[in-house]
Formats: structure tokens, sequence, C-alpha cells
């Protein structure tokens, strides 16, 4: 028998784990977002001096409490256990087939490819066999993990639309609760550094070789990070019936193409723009009650400008504070909007926004209310989580305080 959507069900969220450049539990990642912090620094790697911009963003000292394979799938693992042990999840009691893992990601585990791939070409082999056997596995091992780690039987699934990864995977893991196929999702993101994405940013030149400044006046490219993000997703009802803290609803999602350029956004924001209207549209928020939008600003010259674009277009010349999280953690990849969705939880709880770390000199041509210099106090019912990826992929999520309004009535 097919499930029957419910579109008017609730979906909320329950646990949230993380792991970045600044913080590997959750209160200290928000301390440091809170405080603008910059967990960005030279790479110690040894190939790194390969690189124009040496800078990146590591998970330093990251050891996996559990797991094997790869980083990125420890990474992965090790959010989502936070993440369910934060929601009282840790101890699966229900239906195993009634939850479900859904991670995002850029480049999945590629990585664990390159040592051999790199010593062969630099003769270090006489044939690819040892690459091919110490290859990663398939990549979606990256939520197949996850889920043998908390014994969960429903859908698992990674998606890849580029840097909207995790925004996208939150988008599934919502529709599979309203879908009915779920009551419990774990859904997130995870990427980790390596040659491959290095060398990828770095011969599209977007690598800067100072600091990654969202919507600065004298912005110059971006740096790359590494790091990981999970959020359990439930209905509302078997979030009450467990008697479950609610941190806040997932009351709208959307996606959308910009269909213009492989690399570059289309100049007036197309798809950037239908995600936001789609996402608020679905929420049955009104746009004056949107007090944040934790943008996607990747500190280069073309994204700022167009999303700042796309803002304006949407919400009016008096739009919602604005601020990046790229600033301070760099851009983790397709773990970003999965990291920037838990600070969106967190500004929803606390009553606050995080500064645009690295922001000195507002660029004319981002026109929107920057948060920049410190954090603002805001008391937040409604707050929006911008990503936009490579291929046009753009991606928007929409979070509510609980109780506020919109689809949680």
């Amino acid at each position: 028998m097919n499930a029957v959507v419910d579109r008017s069900a609730r979906v909320v969220v329950t646990g949230l784990g993380v792991l970045t450049p600044v913080g590997e539990t959750l209160e200290d990642f928000w301390d440091a977002a809170v405080h603008g912090v910059v967990g960005t620094r030279p790479l110690d790697r040894p190939d790194a001096a390969d690189f124009a911009g040496r800078l990146a963003g590591e998970v330093r000292g990251f050891v996996a409490p559990r797991g094997d394979g790869d980083r990125v799938t420890r990474l992965a693992v090790a959010a989502a256990v936070a993440a369910t042990a934060d929601a009282g999840l840790a101890l699966w009691a229900g239906d195993p087939a009634r939850a479900g893992v859904c991670f995002g990601t850029l480049l999945g585990n590629r990585a664990a490819l390159e040592p051999a791939v790199t010593r062969y070409h630099r003769g270090g082999g006489t044939n690819g066999t040892d690459a091919v056997a110490e290859g990663p596995r398939p990549v979606v091992g990256l939520a197949d993990a996850v889920a043998r780690e908390h014994g969960f039987l429903g859908p698992s699934s990674v998606v890849a639309t580029a840097c909207a990864s995790g925004n996208s995977a939150l988008a599934y893991a919502a529709e599979a609760i309203r879908a009915g196929r779920t009551d419990v999702m774990i859904a997130g993101g995870a990427d980790e550094l390596s040659t491959g994405i290095m060398m990828m940013f770095a011969s599209l030149r977007s690598l800067t070789d100072d600091a990654l400044r969202p919507f600065d006046r004298n912005r110059s490219g971006l740096v790359v990070s590494e790091g990981a993000a999970a959020l359990v997703l439930e209905s509302y009802e078997h979030a009450r019936l467990r008697g479950a803290r609610v941190y806040a609803e997932l009351a709208g999602w959307a996606s959308a193409c910009d269909a213009h350029h492989m690399t570059a956004p289309h100049p007036q924001g197309r798809g950037a723009r239908r995600s936001l209207e789609r996402a608020l549209a679905m929420s049955g928020v009104s746009l004056d009650r949107v007090g944040h939008v934790s943008a996607h600003g990747t500190g280069t010259p073309s994204n700022d400008s167009v999303e700042a674009a796309a803002v304006r277009a949407v919400f009016g010349e008096r739009g919602p504070a604005v601020s990046s999280l790229k600033g301070a953690l760099g851009h983790t990849q397709g773990a970003a909007s999965a990291i920037e969705a838990v600070a969106c939880v967190l500004a929803l709880r606390d009553g606050v926004i995080p500064p645009t770390a690295n922001l000195v000199d507002p660029d004319p041509d981002c026109a929107v209310d920057l948060v920049y210099g410190a954090a603002r106090q805001a008391p937040l019912e409604v707050v929006v989580n911008n990503a936009f990826g490579f291929g046009g992929n753009t991606a928007c999520t929409v979070f509510t305080r609980p109780g506020s309004g919109g689809n949680a009535g």
C-alpha cells in the first residue's frame, strides 16, 4: 500500500550534533560562532604548498568514539551519535523500519582513494590496482554506517547536490516523515578536506590566500573546510508521545535550479529566489516574521552580490538580518548547510544571531541588513537557511520557533 502524504503533518527538530573547525561539541561550536571565532588557518598537510590558498578549516584532534571506515564516514557517525544522544534516542526502542537516515555530501569518501592514486602517479606503483583495492566504499556507505550504528532499517540515502547537499538531505528526510514512511530521520551532511577538492577550487581560482570575507568589499574567494552535522527530525506526534524536547519546527523547504552555468550563479539569482519563495510559501509564514537569514555567503565576488540581490527581491529593502558562518568556519562543502541549519535552530533557541566573521567593510552591492562585528540579540520566530551550489543547485529551509505559527498552527 502506498503511503499517503499528509501535507499538514509537522516535522520538528529534537536533536543536534556537530563537528566543526571551531568546536566539536554543540555548545563549543555555538559559543565560538556567537563570538565570531575564526577556525581557518594555514594547512599543515604535506601537499599544502601546491595550492595558492593554503588556508583551510580542519576538525583538529578528531577521534571517532566508534565506527570504522574513512574519515568522512566517521565524522558523519560521530555527529549522528551526538544528535541522537541529544534527542534522547541513543537507544532506539521503536520499530526500526520507521527510522531512517539521509546525509548530504559533496565528494563523500572519495578522499580515501587519493593516497593510492597519488603514489601511482608519482611512480610508487606499477599499475592502478592498488588504488582500486584501497579505494573508498560506495558513497551510500555514508548513510549506511549511520543506520547500522543506530539499528535503523528505514530509508537510507545519500544526496549530492553540491554545496546545497545539507539542505537537500533535510528536505528528503522531512518528506519521508510527511509521507508517512518514517517517524524519525537522522539528516545532515559531512565532508572532509582532500587534495582533490583543494585542486578543484584552485583550478577555478576560487581560493583566497587572505581570509574568507562574506559580503565584504575586499572579498577575494573562499576557504575550504571540513565538518559534519546531524539533526534528528521527527513527526510532531511522535515527539509529543515520547515527551521529547522540541528545538524548532522545520516548516518549509524547497529546491530549484538556475539552469544557467556549471559553476557561476545566475546573474539575477533565479534559482536562489525561487527556492526562497517556495520554501517560505510552504512554511506558511509571512515575510515580516522572518528575523534572520543564514546566508550561503561564500566570500566569492559573484555569490555574495547575487545572494544579496535575491534576498532583497524576496523580502524588499527592509528585510531580515543576514549573516554567514563561512567567515568563521570556511566552506565545509556538503556539510555547510547542515551545520548552518544547526546554527539556525540554536539562534531560535537563544534569540541571538551570530556575526559574520571577517566582514569589515560591507560591499554596497551586498546591501542587506548584515550582522557583523558582534552578535545581535533578537526575539526570533522564523529563520531561513540558504544553500547554493555548483550546477545551479539551490536549496532553502525554514525553521520556526515551536508554537510560533506557520504550519505549527
